[in-house]
């Protein structure tokens, strides 16, 4: 037991290792073009490395418990054999070969050999069941953390049906002195008393700095969490005594950073309804202004999003979660900076459809936003500061506080932009009123314009290419460091191997000397007492040989493992990025294949080894010994062998089925739901998502176990037949062996000799057999992996090949671009695409929301590389480029802001790596991170969370503006930089990265949907249609009549029209 124990213990942590390892996977896997942006391939490999160095250790010191156990067990064994044969020699000698001798109730050999072979066939079940236990002994240490979550009562339980639900919803919400904080963070208060009172059908706006709350507040309404003190009712009612999933179907959420699952549009936007109809569907994509977008793709409502919506932009995910909320039609809407990312006609369009909403009932809604003037026409704005509520009103109403905290906020935004610029913008309104009145209601989308194209198209591959299977020279190679312990572990097996054998022959014996009455009583039982030290000896032996095995091959296994896992994840991370647009090498599909394949390679090396010469040694002497007592029993037992081996191969294919395409699909796409979910739980709990998930990730399951019940029907059924036909050949062999006996042409001791030395040496081979099952699946999980290792990037990014040029002047030029992406190469996305950025100018781009705006980015980062044309840096096609040294001129920061699990200050410094803690403080000074960071008690040292889950989005977004203005780059690139900002922290950050800007000649790209953050660039370029159609300064592209530019920034002016201007000239 304290071997069991000790392995329990082992496999435990084991399992806890690799699990960290796999999570560091998984997330780089899932934020690729993060890890690819700023050259983290090394440091994310070498992370991925040290976790896996833990596991190894583990793993290693399991097979030691695991030999020592199963050698004591075994020697056990032997030993109890010794005391039997030496106290049953002393029985038979006693009452046979002594006078008087026994009268009644005798020992004779008889009863001796029945209580041996009761013991024989408890050892060999024992024996045979020894690689189950074991797999049992790793499931269980497996299963103790799933069952410790399976157990843990939930402090919320969305599952529950205990709960109050109300008959009818007004949707008035009180919170009432609240104070809450964090788990994760126990010491940092975030809502400090908190209490606000929303009348029934109230629109209320939230605003406040960054970090101050208030998504914090939505998430205590959806009772994500509950308050530590205080309440927060609904039509008076405790929220805690509400039925929790009740509750989430009253309430829709639109959040900050969309979250989409890897299925189809149709079924995202159902989501929101379970049950909905396809017509509701197509009405909430309309009314959200998602409808001519997704007809545009060739499969339309069933085109695929891709793994977390990454086969559609930025605007577009947003407009599918809109759709997904507005299907629901819920009595409250919570809209968390619901159009941030949003062009400005789709933004228009989409605030009118959620107007709409919120007046076709009597609806309750608060508004999360950076963009005061999105929610200047709220029943209420309530001004949120560390945690409390500091004022609260109608707009006009806080503008006529003097230096209330809403006036300073909006003249902060007021003075963003040039006053220059407004006054021309503004003559424009009324000149370009009457081109938008007369133009259509939406500026069309091109077919193709996507960000990343939907893999769910006719070209995307549906299976997987069959790949061809890995030599095993290539494996051995691989573990060549380790040959010393080969060497061990192949003594250990030669010796355990002949164990078997060898056991037969000393059982032989025994049995021949209980019959042997021609000994003396004395003579037998110092008989007894030597072949009770042979198996003595034959015990320690064994024990000593499998130590020796289990060790020596579990250093060969679990180091070859590691060295895949790490081989296999670092040609992962090499490969382009559009290796990773098509759904077969989603982040949970390849985390699978790292997990599963490159564990089952272990059966190709060092178990293959192992037991092969199990089988062979067992052979050898097996029938070695079996010849030289008889060769006629032996060629009869020969005789038989075919029928045997034919039974044996039908059972070994039980346990190897060999593996389809298809055959791990069902685990694979099961694995990936899960890390979907897990991923993006927050989603799942607000559309009560539980059972929908629940009941897909079972049917995927049951895909899977169909197979293996299918398997093990087929396995116990050729299992019998293997066991019969051993008892078969085992009674034509009692049978032949008593002819030959009886024809004096053998002894009763060559008989047993032969029939117990190839009997126990067919437990040995049994145990080997059943030890070498799944090698089709190993076959298969070995050419699944070198399939990857093998495969050249098209776009490879470890090279040391390509041009490093001296002199970075930051020069960018597109030339006739021609681009589709590679999941969908039917549909072009730029279609002779020109684009001349000179050096150290700042250029905008702008153009409605999947206009390929980003894929510019996506281009010059060398994510894709294009069909037709070039893309010039300096003059130089940046194909010939060495692509690590044009990544390192160049600094990102994305629409949607990615950290990486770890503090601050190692996410900061994913920008430079081995920058010092000074050059990272001050990178986040200028990006107007510093102040909330020295507020964290650990500081810089402060865990962000998995995907920085633990800052909000505003702080998020700063400490990755840091991370790149610590590369200080020759090319900025701007993608939505500042779209989760708070008006202030914007015009902060704004300033900073304009002084970014100052501190050296320096090429930048912006990307942007409101045009007033861009009016002071350089050169503007307007994407339609794939093509570049206008291009100039601000004042240049106003000035063009009925110019797409004049009519986007006419628009945008006349629904952001600020009376906080006038208010303030007054």
């Amino acid at each position: 037991m304290t071997f069991v124990a000790s392995v329990l213990t082992t496999s435990f942590i084991f399992w806890q290792a690799y699990s960290q390892a796999g999570a560091v996977a998984e997330e780089a896997l899932a934020n690729i073009r993060t890890v690819h942006v700023f050259n983290s391939i090394p440091a994310t490999s070498a992370k991925y490395n040290d976790a896996l160095q833990l596991a190894e250790a583990a793993g290693i010191k399991k097979g030691l418990m695991t030999g020592i156990g199963g050698g004591f067990t075994f020697m056990m064994i032997f030993t109890t054999y010794a005391v039997a044969i030496s106290y049953g020699a002393v029985l038979v000698a006693t009452d046979n070969l002594t006078q008087p001798g026994c009268m009644s109730d005798c020992y004779d050999g008889g009863k001796v050999l029945t209580v041996f072979f009761g013991v024989i066939m408890g050892a060999m079940a024992l024996g045979q069941a020894n690689p189950s236990m074991e797999a049992i002994v790793s499931a269980r240490a497996a299963a103790f953390e799933a069952y410790g979550t399976i157990d843990r009562p939930s402090k919320i339980d969305a599952l529950t049906t205990d709960g109050a639900t109300l008959s009818s919803v007004e949707g008035r919400i009180e919170l009432i002195e609240v104070e809450f904080q964090y788990p994760s963070r126990p010491h940092i208060p975030v809502c400090k008393g908190y209490s606000l009172t929303i009348e029934a059908g109230e629109k209320v706006a939230l605003v406040g700095p960054s970090g101050s709350g208030k998504s914090t507040i939505v998430s205590l309404v959806e009772r994500f969490y509950d308050p530590i003190h205080g309440v927060v009712r609904l039509d008076g009612v405790d929220l805690k005594t509400l039925n929790p999933r009740w509750l989430r179907q009253q309430i829709g959420l639109v959040g900050q950073e969309p979250c989409l699952f890897a299925a189809s549009i149709a079924v995202n936007i159902g989501h929101g309804k379970p049950g909905a109809t396809m017509e509701e569907i197509r009405d909430a994509a309309k009314r959200a202004n998602a409808l001519e977008f997704i007809q545009s793709f060739p499969l339309g409502f069933d085109t695929l999003v891709g793994d977390r919506g990454t086969q559609l932009s930025g605007g577009q995910k947003q407009r599918i979660a809109i759709a997904r909320a507005i299907v629901k039609n819920p009595a409250i809407l919570l809209l968390d900076e619901a159009t941030s990312a949003l062009d400005t006609e789709s933004e228009r369009i989409v605030q009118a459809s959620l107007d709409a909403l919120l007046n076709d009932r009597k609806r309750t809604t608060i508004i999360i936003a950076h963009r005061l003037a999105t929610i200047r026409n709220a029943d209420r704005i309530v001004v949120l500061c560390e945690g409390k509520v500091v004022e609260q009103g109608s707009h006009e109403h806080l503008m006529q506080i003097d230096q209330g905290q809403y006036r300073m906020l909006v003249d902060a935004q007021s003075r963003k932009s040039p006053r220059k610029a407004s006054n021309a913008v503004m003559k424009l309104t009324s000149s370009v009123d009457d081109d938008v009145a007369a133009s259509p209601t939406e500026i069309p989308v091109p077919v193709a314009a996507t960000t990343s194209a939907p893999a769910s198209t006719p070209s995307s591959p549906k299976k997987k290419k069959t790949a061809n299977q890995v030599p095993y020279g290539r494996i051995w190679t691989m573990s060549q460091p380790e040959v010393g312990y080969l060497v061990m572990g192949s003594m250990g097996s030669l010796i355990t191997g002949a164990t078997f054998p060898l056991w037969g022959y000393l059982l032989s014996s025994c049995i021949v000397l209980f019959f042997n009455f021609k000994l003396t009583a004395d003579e037998m039982k110092l008989e007894g007492l030597k072949w009770s030290g042979y198996f003595l000896i034959l015990g320690a032996t064994y024990c000593v040989g499998n130590v020796a095995q289990n060790y020596g091959f579990s250093v060969v296994s679990e180091r070859l493992t590691t060295r895949l896992r790490a081989l296999g994840f670092a040609a992962m991370l090499r490969q382009e990025v559009g290796w990773y647009d098509f759904p077969e090498h989603s982040a949970g599909a390849l985390q699978a294949s790292l997990s599963t394949d490159c564990a089952l390679i272990q059966k190709m090396s060092a178990d293959l080894l192992k037991n092969v010469l199990n089988v062979v040694v067992c052979l050898v002497i097996g029938f070695t010994i079996a010849f030289y007592h008889s060769w006629q029993m032996t060629l009869a037992l020969l005789g038989v062998f075919p029928l045997m081996g034919f039974a044996s191969k039908m059972r070994a294919k039980s346990f190897n089925p060999q593996v389809k395409e298809d055959e791990n699909e069902g685990d694979v796409m099961a694995g990936a739901l899960l890390s979907e979910a897990i991923g993006s739980i927050r989603t799942v709990a607000s559309f009560g998502m539980e059972d929908v998930i629940q009941a897909h990730f079972t049917k995927l399951v049951a895909m899977a176990g169909a197979d293996n019940r299918r398997a093990a029907l087929s396995m116990g059924f050729v299992f019998g037949l293997s066991q019969a036909m051993m008892f078969f050949a085992m009674a034509f062999l009692f049978w032949f062996g008593g002819y030959l006996i009886s024809h004096r042409i053998i002894v009763f001791a060559d008989m047993f000799s032969v029939l117990m030395s190839l009997m126990m040496s067919s437990f040995g081979l049994g145990t080997a057999a059943q030890a070498l099952g799944g090698m089709g699946k190993a076959k298969q999980a070995t050419a699944n992996v070198f399939a990857i290792v093998d495969r050249v990037p098209a776009i490879e990014c470890i090279t040391n090949d390509g041009v490093k040029p001296t002199l970075v002047v930051g020069r960018i030029e597109f030339q006739n671009v021609q681009f589709a992406y590679p999941s969908r190469p039917d549909s072009l996305v730029y279609k002779d695409y020109n684009l001349v950025i000179e050096a150290g100018t700042t250029v905008a781009l702008v153009g409605s929301s999947g206009s390929g705006k980003s894929t510019a980015i996506g281009l010059l980062e060398r994510f894709y590389d294009p069909y037709a044309g070039r893309v010039l840096f300096d003059g130089v096609d940046i194909r010939t480029l060495n692509l690590t040294w044009l990544r390192e001129h160049i600094s990102l920061v994305g629409q949607e802001p990615v950290l990486f699990v770890g503090t601050i200050a190692d996410n900061i410094a994913t920008g430079k790596p081995g920058s010092s803690q000074d050059e990272v403080e001050k990178a986040a000074q200028m990006a107007n991170a510093h102040d909330f960071i020295q507020q964290f008690p650990e500081k810089y040292n402060t865990q962000v969370g998995d995907r920085g889950i633990q800052l909000s989005g505003g702080q998020k977004q700063r400490i990755a503006i840091a991370r790149a203005i610590l590369r200080d780059p020759e090319v900025l690139l701007l993608d939505e930089a500042t779209s989760a900002l708070d008006n202030e922290s914007e015009r902060i950050v704004q300033a900073s990265l304009d002084a970014l800007l100052d501190m050296k000649k320096r090429t930048t790209i912006v990307v942007a949907h409101r045009l007033t953050t861009i009016q002071s660039a350089d050169l503007i370029a307007v994407a339609h249609d794939g093509r570049i159609v206008e291009q100039g300064t601000h004042t240049e592209l106003l000035d063009i009549p009925s110019g797409l530019y004049r009519t986007l920034v006419a628009r945008q002016v006349d629904g952001n029209a600020n009376p906080a201007t006038t208010t303030s000239e007054e």
